[in-house]
């Protein structure tokens, strides 16, 4: 099994160079359609590297790197999108103390942490069930029709 460090850092800098393009388009499109742009980094770079992956190793992944990678994508988006959160609440907060307060005081609302959790569940689902698909049939299917072979 070859080492997925290099294919993780270019998951993780693929998807936070276009989750920053996303939030700019995000914010000059109406709010229906901003919402299905919060996906397309995720998807874009997780194919982007699936294809690096392709013409490095001359094959599709591995059910155990399958594994691997599915999870810690999942792992490196949410967890750079929940400390930009963090982030960006520490800095608006310094100018006014405030927010971080209506902050603490949302993260103790059951109901707040409950529709977040289940937005949140919404998309992370999805994205992990796709991952896991493309890195398996779909990924044998094109080192297939790109080599010649599957292993």
């Amino acid at each position: 099994m070859v080492s997925l460090n290099k294919y993780y850092l270019w998951f993780f800098l693929l998807c936070l160079g276009l989750t920053l393009v996303a939030g700019v388009l995000a914010a000059l499109l109406p709010q229906e359609v901003a919402g299905i742009v919060t996906a397309l980094p995720y998807l874009l770079a997780m194919i982007f590297v699936l294809y690096k992956f392709l013409n490095d190793q001359k094959r599709a992944p591995t059910d155990q790197e399958r594994k691997k990678m599915t999870l810690i994508y999942t792992l490196i988006f949410w967890g750079y999108n929940f400390a930009g959160v963090l982030l960006g609440v520490y800095l608006f907060s310094r100018s006014d103390p405030q927010v971080w307060q209506i902050f603490t005081a949302s993260m103790q609302n059951t109901r707040f942490l409950s529709l977040s959790v289940i937005m949140i569940m919404l998309l992370a689902i999805p994205l992990y069930l796709i991952t896991y698909w493309f890195y398996g049939p779909q990924a044998k299917r094109m080192a297939k029709k790109k080599f010649g072979h599957v292993e």
